[in-house]
């Protein structure tokens, strides 16, 4: 029952705020105006990340109150300061511009704060280099990559919120299979938060959500990446074996070599990684003719694809497997350059 409440109230909640904020960004002209690297004809709301912090709080608290064995403990206020603090500096970004460097930083700060030492990724890594402090920081860019993944994701109506909405739900049934309760409610008050902002964020969309929301919820899926496997390594899916890790891998792939790819052109180009450009896939789709439901249909079905692919293959070391995703992904992107892009230029 306390899983329901989770996602219901978060839903509700939604549901329920999305609309009173495109009224109030509209008396007081709180907008997202059109602009060069905008593809949105009409200004448009960006104040949705309120509507999903509010909803994820509380169906947070909603769940832990019907729950007597599932306590307010302290590491549940760490997450919801952690929470907290990265969605209100998404909002000062919203509201005022901060710099590149300033969103990183904190954004790091954080990561670095809130990663949980007893993680199964972070034991790892602190076992392969030897340095307690190394394996953190090593893991705090990891994140930092994991939360601008999905802020990046945020160009085209809906794209960011069904990914998110595909990533919780896997994160989700981990956690369930894992008995993990404090993470499955979490996914699920993120579920929620995410479904009732996607009904207002459909092309056209009425509302965005900003960094603000963006980068909550690739804070939530980031802390749910490195906390998951916490419990176990295998699961059993259609009588075969298949490692939780591998699961996670290829669930935020799609988004994570996205980034990468970014970050290295911009790079390579002489650029600052965190300079805007219309070189993301969404964009690439967009420009050459796709629509925008399609070009969002195009990357969910890639999203899916890596992981049925994961799903399918025998119990593999994550290693391989994360070259192997990196391949689908470059063959898949090459593809859409060669024929799908070209097809619709040459039909317009």
């Amino acid at each position: 029952m306390f899983y329901l409440v989770a996602f219901v109230v978060s839903l509700i909640v939604s549901l329920f705020l999305i609309p009173i904020l495109i009224k109030v960004a509209n008396k007081y002209k709180v907008y997202d105006e059109p602009g060069d690297r905008k593809i949105h004809p009409k200004s448009i709301s960006y104040l949705g990340g309120f509507g999903i912090y509010f909803a994820v709080v509380l169906g947070l608290f909603a769940a832990r109150l019907l729950d007597s064995e599932i306590h307010f403990d302290p590491s549940f206020f760490f997450i919801l300061f952690g929470m907290t603090i990265i969605f209100l500096n998404g909002l000062g970004d919203d509201l005022f511009g901060y710099s590149a460097n300033q969103k990183f930083f904190v954004q790091f700060a954080i990561c670095f704060a809130f990663i949980d030492s007893k993680g199964v990724i972070q034991i790892y890594l602190q076992e392969l280099i030897d340095s307690y402090i190394l394996s953190r920081i090593i893991l705090s860019f990891v994140l930092v990559t994991i939360i601008n993944s999905i802020n990046l994701l945020d160009g085209i109506d809906g794209l960011a919120a069904s990914m998110g909405i595909f990533i919780t739900i896997v994160f989700a049934v981990l956690n369930l299979l894992q008995g993990n309760d404090s993470l499955a409610i979490l996914a699920l008050s993120l579920l929620g938060a995410l479904v009732g902002f996607l009904y207002y964020n459909f092309n056209p969309a009425k509302i965005f959500m900003g960094d603000s929301g963006a980068l909550l919820t690739g804070f939530v899926i980031a802390l749910l990446t490195i906390s998951t496997p916490y419990k176990g390594f295998v699961i059993s899916i259609n009588h075969s074996k298949v490692q939780i890790i591998n699961v996670i891998l290829a669930t935020i792939s799609f988004p994570v070599f996205d980034v990468i790819r970014l970050f290295s052109l911009r790079l390579i180009s002489g650029a600052s990684p965190f300079s805007g450009d219309r070189n993301h896939l969404h964009h690439i789709l967009v420009d050459s003719g796709v629509s925008v439901g399609k070009s969002v249909l195009v990357i969910f079905s890639i999203a899916i694809f890596q992981l049925a692919i994961t799903v399918s293959l025998p119990f593999v070391p994550w290693n391989f497997l994360l070259f192997f995703l990196m391949f689908i992904y470059s063959c898949i992107l090459i593809v859409i350059r060669l024929f799908l892009v070209n097809r619709y230029s040459q039909i317009n």
